[in-house]
Parts: structure tokens; sequence; C-alpha cells
């Protein structure tokens, strides 16, 4: 049995009068389990904001079932693209029209994330937070491919620029990751994760440290965050989903 002990959820613009291009999914009980995403429209085409919203709608509407074959991740971001395709016959100025996704299921057996792009996912560990996603970018992708280290990039400019997103004109190429609940559980059997887009993750990953009662509390956690991104001001629009959940019964978490 899984159960939502407590959430935070924050989502606002780079600028007051500039429209938010990020949209949320906060957790959502999805047959036994709960559902979660941020979605990040890529703003340098038209039709940003139509395309993330479509993701999550299309989230939104999703049944258990969505969830149990082996290749549910797949077929999710196959019909999510479909969708932003289809913002064409809205406006055919949205060709070009692209986001990101992130999302996590909790279900019973453990964490189904399905990952375009460069919004993040966390796992509380001890004190700290460990990414767990990779993101979709130029820079990774150097990285991964062993040509430069990270403190080799640090200051080079691209470190935001896409290779994979949710698109039309693009290729889809996606992160699956499966996490059981005896890898990523407390003793007491609860498990903290954290999604967020690139505005909001850029401040943490500055100084990724707060209280291990502010890592605890996902209202805390969101208030502190986003006092930090309003006192350095926001670089891009910032969004947040913060979750805490119990697995029960704790004792076959650790047989």
């Amino acid at each position: 049995m899984i159960k939502l002990l407590s959430s935070s959820v924050f989502s606002f613009p780079k600028e007051v009068a500039r429209k938010n291009e990020d949209s949320v999914l906060p957790p959502r009980k999805v047959g036994s389990g709960f559902l979660m995403a941020i979605a990040d429209g890529v703003g340098s085409y038209a039709g940003a904001s139509s395309a993330s919203e479509s993701a999550i709608e299309y989230l939104i509407g999703l049944q258990p079932s969505a969830f149990e074959s082996t290749d549910a991740i797949e077929k999710i971001f196959e019909q999510i693209k479909v969708r932003v395709s289809n913002l064409t016959h809205e406006d055919p100025s949205y060709y070009e029209a692209a986001t990101t996704l992130t999302f996590c299921y909790a279900g019973e057996k453990g964490i189904k994330i399905g990952h375009v792009g460069d919004c993040r996912v966390y796992l509380k560990s001890d004190s700290k937070l460990i990414q767990v996603t990779k993101d979709h970018t130029q820079h990774q992708m150097l990285i991964d491919e062993g040509l430069y280290k990270p403190s080799e990039l640090k200051e080079a400019s691209g470190k935001n620029t896409l290779f994979s997103a949710i698109s039309k004109k693009i290729n889809l190429h996606f992160q699956e990751i499966f996490l059981r609940y005896d890898q990523v559980c407390a003793q007491d059997g609860s498990v903290s994760l954290f999604i967020m887009s690139d505005g909001a993750y850029h401040p943490w990953e500055l100084r990724p440290r707060f209280l291990e009662s502010t890592l605890e509390d996902p209202s805390r956690f969101a208030a502190n965050l986003r006092r930090r991104i309003v006192r350095l001001v926001p670089t891009d629009d910032c969004s947040l989903v913060a979750v805490k959940l119990t697995v029960k019964p704790q004792l076959d978490l650790f047989d």
C-alpha cells in the first residue's frame, strides 16, 4: 500500500509579465499509486506552452493499466508526441512546438520514471539529494562520450541546449528508469521524491544542501527553494513537485 504523506508544488514564470511555459502535474492518485510530472515547453518555438499543457493533459487522463506493460513508458511518450504534433491543426505556426517531460509513477512494485529533456528527478538519500535522471543536453552528451569532464564545461556556453524533446520534428529519444522500493526507501518505509525544471534546479545546484529537517518536509523544502530562487533572480520558468510517500507493509521491503 502506498500512502502520500506530504507534497508541495510551485510553478511560476521567469518574469511576472511573462507567460509560464512550464506545466505541472501535482501528485495524482492513479489506481493504487501516484503520478506526478513537469513538462517544460521549449521557449524558442511558437506553441511551447501548448505543447507542455498537452503533455500534462494526456497524463491526467491515464488509467492504471497504462503503466502495466513492459513498454508502457515508450507508448506514453509516443502518444504525447502525436498530441504535440497535432497542435498544428490548432495553429500552423506550432509546427516546431516542443516540450520536455519528466514524470514519475509510484506504483505497487516501484517507481517508474519517464524522461525526455532537461527537467530532473532527485531522490533523498540520507542528508542529500541524488540526481536520478540524465539531462538530454549537448553538455551531458559530451560528458557521456568522455570528451570532456564536467569541470571543463562548467563555464562553456550551450549547457542548456537540448538534443531531445517531444516534437513533431524531433525523433523520440527518452530515458526509462525503474526503482525498486528496497533500493530507495528509508528504514521507516518512506521515500522522498523531487522533480524540478531547470529554472528550479540551477539555483539548487549552486549550493545543494538544506537542513535534514527541510529535506524531510516537502513544504519546507519548497518554501526554502523558492526563497533562494527569488533572491538569486530566476533565469527561467521555475517548477517543483516534491512528495514524501510511505510504502507498506514495511517488512516486505527489507526481507
